[in-house]
């Protein structure tokens, strides 16, 4: 049997052992995901810890340490009659913007998604209260809510009040204020997104319904609605999520006034923060997880059984 060239036994290729490039694989993701890893461990995971164990403790911020108390800190909460009117005012909020969130959003995307000579112009104009800073929304709206702005003036015009008011300080109308800032600021958004369903849906059966003689409404309900579920779960859960742990429209108009009208709870949960009753502050912050989490689930399972009863 001849053997091969000198030149030729040097110059062959020696295969890669299969452990290093198998282990090379797996590694690769996880050093691009490394510095996402580390920012969301650093300002996210490590309070949450650190949060759900001040819950537990009598935690004094300027000593660095505190005793163990258990449950006290809930026992105290769920006693504080403040936090319950925030309770009850988070919950009226998120009453009120989640029917509007999912369906003014949905209703947008359906006409700007038609084609017509400037549809792209209108898409623009939504979005545009998405990209505005929320300090400079507040400052407008809190000059449209005052009692020399267009909405007093417009509600004195057609009799809703007797005189020039400003919502934003009467404590009937405080909330339901705050409230039209947030859907204001996220109908681009999620307008966007409901868009994003719609040009998923084939035109063959809008054609079809066309055809079979349907309406422009029972296309709406019948088509548009049942195929857009999986984007009215998604906006669902994003409202109650944002509607959960609102702050800044709050914080920037009201203040949680007038007589803690809007006060949320955020709001409460920073008031106690401020009086650096930190353990108290992370014992209704860790409700408020609770809550957030049980909310979105008990959506995504209601919206669930609705597609799979359409479906049937």
């Amino acid at each position: 049997m001849e053997r091969e060239p000198a030149i030729i036994q040097n110059t062959k290729i020696k295969p890669v052992p299969k452990k290093i490039s198998w282990g090379m694989k797996q590694i690769t993701p996880w050093l691009f995901l490394l510095p996402s890893i580390a920012i969301l461990g650093v300002f996210l995971v490590y309070p949450i810890i650190e949060a759900f164990k001040w819950s537990f403790l009598d935690y004094k911020i300027i000593a660095g340490s505190g005793e163990f108390v258990g449950l006290d800190n809930f026992k105290e909460i769920f006693s504080d009659k403040y936090f319950w009117n925030a309770l009850l005012n988070t919950i009226v909020f998120l009453l009120m913007v989640l029917p509007l969130n999912v369906f003014l959003p949905m209703i947008l995307a359906v006409l700007v998604n038609q084609k017509i000579r400037g549809a792209e112009t209108f898409r623009v104009l939504y979005y545009l209260p998405v990209i505005t800073p929320m300090v400079v929304a507040a400052l407008m709206w809190k000059m449209l809510y005052s009692q020399s702005g267009i909405i007093s003036d417009l509600f004195l015009k057609i009799g809703i009040f007797d005189s020039p008011t400003n919502l934003l300080v009467q404590s009937s109308t405080a909330l339901v204020a705050v409230s039209a800032i947030t859907v204001w600021k996220g109908l681009g958004y999620y307008m966007i997104i409901y868009l994003a369903g719609l040009q998923s849906i084939p035109r063959d059966v809008y054609e079809s319904a066309d055809i079979d003689g349907a309406s422009i409404w029972q296309q709406f309900t019948r088509i548009t609605i049942p195929m857009l579920t999986p984007s009215i779960t998604l906006v669902s859960v994003m409202t109650i999520i944002a509607g959960m742990k609102v702050f800044e429209e709050i914080a920037l108009t009201t203040g949680g006034g007038p007589a803690g009208a809007t006060t949320t709870l955020v709001m409460y949960i920073y008031a106690k923060f401020n009086s650096l009753d930190v353990s108290i502050a992370s014992a209704a912050g860790l409700v408020l997880l609770v809550l957030a989490i049980g909310a979105s689930l008990l959506q995504m399972k209601m919206t669930s059984k609705r597609e799979d009863d359409l479906r049937a």
